[in-house]
């Protein structure tokens, strides 16, 4: 029998909750409701969403930070996951400027629908003419990330001016007095809201992962970042479980 089994051979509910508390750090109504539904999904769930802190690669702070950021994305903006997240960062002891910075980190990645479409436009205009003065960009964009990525290469081809603009609004999180993030940990969490299941971007997440090694980053945590936010698709179920129980008569 398994620590969070009942003597019948299923997980043990209470065992589960108190689990949760422990390796998660937080219990509320939606992971009760689920409880309700399926002890043995919350417990299957809780081993899967706890394995990166059980590898211990990313600090307890900065894996809530991570979900700052992918829960405020424009791509998913869910209030009661970023409420939670930003809640338990500070009592791990995260700043508010280490909150905003970053927000306004996860804000520079609306830029991607310019290089999404510079891609498809190159791709369907090859004999498009390119800007000739975009050394200096580049030269900016690689000491920035690293390197230039194919797809980030085209963009600035066709417009550096425009691309060098976003290069400053991107990197001001990392300048002046709120500069509280290290550049390692800003490609982290871009990574991180490039590679959720509400955006998948190849582009950013190849970008800021290079990045982010150039940067000090081990392979470990940058696949870490990934492994973390893969649990986000729990909030289809965060999302669904109360609409079903109120359509059908359901319980908690």
């Amino acid at each position: 029998m398994g620590p969070l089994q009942t003597p019948e051979g299923g997980p043990d509910p209470a065992s589960v909750r108190e689990a949760f508390k422990r390796r998660r750090g937080h219990w509320n109504d939606d992971w009760e409701a689920m409880l309700g539904y399926s002890p043995a999904y919350v417990a299957a769930y809780l081993e899967f969403s706890a394995y990166v802190a059980d590898r211990g690669t990313l600090s307890p702070k900065f894996r809530e930070l991570l979900y700052v950021a992918t829960n405020c994305t424009p791509t998913h903006m869910f209030d009661k996951g970023l409420r939670n997240h930003a809640r338990q960062a500070l009592a791990l002891g995260a700043t508010r400027d280490e909150l905003m910075a970053v927000v306004a980190t996860v804000s520079a990645m609306g830029f991607h629908s310019y290089v999404t479409a510079a891609g498809a436009v190159a791709d369907a205009v090859p004999a498009l003419p390119r800007t000739a003065d975009a050394d200096a960009v580049r030269a900016d964009h690689a000491a920035l990330f690293g390197d230039v990525d194919a797809a980030f290469g085209v963009g600035i081809a066709l417009d550096p001016v425009f691309h060098a603009r976003w290069l400053d609004f991107a990197s001001a999180p990392l300048r002046g007095p709120t500069a509280v993030l290290s550049a390692k940990d800003a490609h982290l969490i871009s990574l991180a809201v490039h590679v959720q299941c509400t955006q998948l971007n190849a582009a950013g997440a190849r970008a800021h992962a290079q990045a982010a090694l150039s940067q000090g980053a081990s392979v470990d945590e940058v696949l870490d970042v990934a492994r973390l936010v893969s649990s986000m698709g729990i909030h289809a179920m965060v999302f669904a479980l109360p609409v079903i129980n109120e359509l059908t008569g359901g319980t908690v």
